[in-house]
């Protein structure tokens, strides 16, 4: 089976099988509106046991497609992150049926793993809604990304990325390999080319807190991270694709808000996802060709960030957006003696 080889210089650092976002996606019927996952999920963002949130949430998605007909189409997903799945098991779906109309379907998903004890865990629950595609639109309309930027055939691979970096001297070996190793789960499914003109592709998504960016100069809160995202291979059922824009979206959106202030994971205390909300404008969607994808933080307070991440079509049409609101604890601070 092919591989993909992260290098960065002359150094390979890791080798990933090739995988497809379809396949990450499979499931097997247990019973009636119950399923289970047939891989177990993988890790990105992560030095932990824990598993990344966007293989859930298409493993999510995948599960309500299956209990509906092909006519209805997804256009909302909404959830909350329960607690981590973990990369070492199976994860486990219940579907429950809340609405069938001739327009309409909805679904409640209940998403767990089993625990060493046998005990069964929640790890994410979600509303799903579905609705026949209408013959037309009174309107038809799309906000464009933020800024203009540069196209595919332009745009950094991450392993490009990594390397401009090491060859600058602005980022050691080390911490060009930790960025790939640390991110390289996309690799598997998608190939991605990073917008020069983004905040991610300049500062290794914050690894190079130190490096400079085309976008210092502006408040946090107007700074956007884009990359060309296309899948590695083929793409034939709709409900693949809805579950891989699952998994594509909900990378990063935790952690932009560090990325676009110099700063990293080891900079916070705490730094997850708690809830989402997940929404497709269109059911003709084609992850085969390429798609930019925007991030873009919009509010931190009381702990929390709210972070959005916006997909459009190479013709400007957007195609979905997630936002999330995500935990965001500073770091403790060293106790002083008192003399």
């Amino acid at each position: 089976m092919p591989v993909v080889v992260y290098m960065v210089g002359r150094v390979t650092y890791r080798r990933f099988r090739i995988n497809t976002i379809s396949r990450n996606c499979l499931l097997k019927l247990r019973s009636a509106g119950q399923f289970a996952s047939r891989i177990n999920p993988g890790r990105m963002g992560n030095a932990q046991n824990i598993a990344y949130g966007g293989c859930t949430i298409g493993f999510g998605i995948s599960s309500a497609c299956h209990t509906v007909e092909p006519k209805y189409l997804l256009y909302s997903v909404t959830g909350n992150y329960l607690g981590p799945a973990l990369t070492d098991r199976k994860l486990k779906s219940t579907v429950r049926r809340v609405r069938d109309t001739r327009t309409f379907a909805t679904r409640l998903i209940e998403i767990s793993q089993d625990q060493d004890n046998g005990e069964s865990r929640l790890c994410m629950i979600m509303l799903e809604d579905f609705q026949v595609k209408e013959q037309a639109s009174l309107l038809l309309y799309s906000a464009p990304p933020s800024r203009s930027y540069s196209p595919p055939e332009k745009g950094l691979l991450p392993t490009e990325a990594a390397e401009k970096l090491v060859k600058e001297g602005v980022v050691s070996e080390k911490l060009g390999k930790l960025y790939l190793v640390t991110f390289g789960l996309n690799a598997r499914f998608l190939e991605s080319r990073m917008t020069p003109e983004g905040v991610a592709p300049n500062n290794l998504h914050g690894v190079a807190k130190k490096a400079k960016t085309p976008q210092d100069d502006l408040p946090l809160t107007s700074k956007t991270t884009a990359d060309w995202l296309r899948s590695r291979h083929p793409m034939e059922r709709l409900q693949d694709r809805f579950a891989g824009l699952g998994f594509v979206l909900d990378g990063a959106l935790s952690f932009i808000p560090l990325t676009h202030n110099h700063m990293f994971l080891d900079d916070a205390a705490a730094c997850s996802s708690l809830d989402f909300a997940l929404r497709f404008f269109t059911g003709e969607i084609d992850l085969d060709k390429w798609h930019l994808r925007e991030l873009k933080t919009i509010t931190g307070r009381d702990g929390r960030t709210y972070t959005e991440a916006r997909l459009w079509d190479q013709d400007g049409n957007m195609a979905a957006n997630m936002t999330q609101q995500s935990i965001m604890r500073p770091l403790k601070k060293a106790a002083t003696a008192s003399l």
